[in-house]
């Protein structure tokens, strides 16, 4: 019991003492290190302190705590209502010298493998997500130029056959770029904005078809604002256009229906054409790209939670394809890393940020 309580008060007193010398030196060298950032989400307040502080605590502080910590035990000990005889002689000095070093070594040696263990964390979630974006952002970048590939070559077959109709389909051209080029920075965007960007594709395809091609989309109020990764629906959507409707002579409707299931989103292309079994039939080559970029994206964002399906329509001829999406585990974009700004030990410590020129956020 006599040894606990000289253990417990100076542990109390090194931990006080070198503590509040560390946390003074961090907040002092916090403004003047350009990398303190970094160094404290590496190494927590340990990254800041220099090795002149763990001296003057090595030098000073812990046979300062070591003398506090004997006499607050001495005074705890001296109370009366102890049940057993507590021996009134202190401690040799070097003993309990010997014991504060040791506790402080082993409690900060502890503490610190704890906040390298918890940044390491950290850093590996952001790694993580980094490199989800990165391989989202890949695919998008591979994806975008297959429907211009097919887009083109459209216009192009209609150029000597139909001229008014080539130039009111380059016209639909430009709308649809302009509108795909604004979002091309973002990895996600609301799904009223999805459905736009089909219904601008649609658009274009309407002009080669003419009226063999009916589409009908539905999106339900609620769910027009719920996020999904960019050109998500546009491979499926030009998939049932180009392997089932446009081959089958009458052509048929294309729809597009987004619903509720469970808490799954789910999100189903349906054309009338000439079916499933039909297109694989004719298909030449390797199956199609965008199909194959629609899953790959749709397993990066959501992992196992989420599928995508191809079946034969059972009522009519035609193909359904049926995506599921999680509905509360919506894909969202990476939070930016730290830049620094802000300071972990309160607002008053780091000065504020100057505006950065105008020539370095428009190249």
């Amino acid at each position: 019991m006599v040894n606990l309580a000289y253990a417990m008060c100076l542990g109390y007193w090194c931990w006080t003492i070198v503590g509040m010398v560390w946390l003074a030196e961090a907040r002092r060298r916090w403004p003047k290190l350009p990398d303190a950032r970094e160094r404290f989400d590496r190494r927590g307040v340990y990254g800041l302190v220099g090795w002149p502080a763990i001296a003057f605590c090595a030098i000073v502080g812990i046979p300062l705590a070591c003398l506090f910590g004997v006499f607050l035990a001495q005074a705890i000990l001296a109370f009366p209502w102890w049940p057993m005889e507590i021996p009134r002689e202190r401690p040799p000095f070097a003993v309990s010298l010997v014991l504060s070093y040791s506790i402080t070594i082993l409690t900060f040696t502890i503490d610190y493998l704890r906040v390298r263990l918890a940044a390491n964390e950290v850093r590996a979630e952001a790694a993580q997500r980094q490199a989800l974006q990165t391989q989202l952002r890949l695919l998008q970048a591979q994806l975008e130029p297959h429907m211009m590939f097919n887009t083109l070559a459209n216009l192009h077959a209609l150029i000597e056959s139909d001229p008014a109709r080539a130039q009111d389909m380059l016209a639909r051209l430009i709308t649809f770029l302009r509108a795909t080029l604004g979002g091309s920075r973002t990895t996600t965007h609301p799904l009223s904005t999805e459905f736009a960007r089909v219904d601008d594709y649609l658009a274009l395809m309407q002009v080669r078809m003419g009226p063999r091609l009916q589409v009908k989309l539905e999106l339900p109020a609620e769910l027009a604002s719920h996020h999904v990764p960019t050109l998500l629906l546009q491979p499926l959507v030009e998939n049932a256009v180009k392997h089932g409707l446009e081959p089958n002579p009458p052509g048929g409707q294309l729809i597009l229906r987004a619903r509720v299931e469970d808490s799954t989103l789910v999100l189903c292309v349906i054309d009338t054409g000439r079916g499933l079994r039909a297109a694989e039939a004719a298909r030449q080559g390797p199956p199609g790209f965008g199909m194959a970029c629609v899953r790959d994206r749709v397993q990066s964002a959501y992992g196992g939670t989420a599928s995508l399906s191809m079946q034969e329509s059972t009522g009519h001829s035609g193909t359904i394809v049926t995506l599921r999406l999680p509905l509360n585990t919506a894909v969202s974009p990476a939070p930016a890393l730290s830049t620094g700004s802000i300071s972990p030990f309160g607002p008053s410590v780091l000065p504020p940020l100057d505006e950065p020129p105008a020539h370095a956020l428009h190249p």
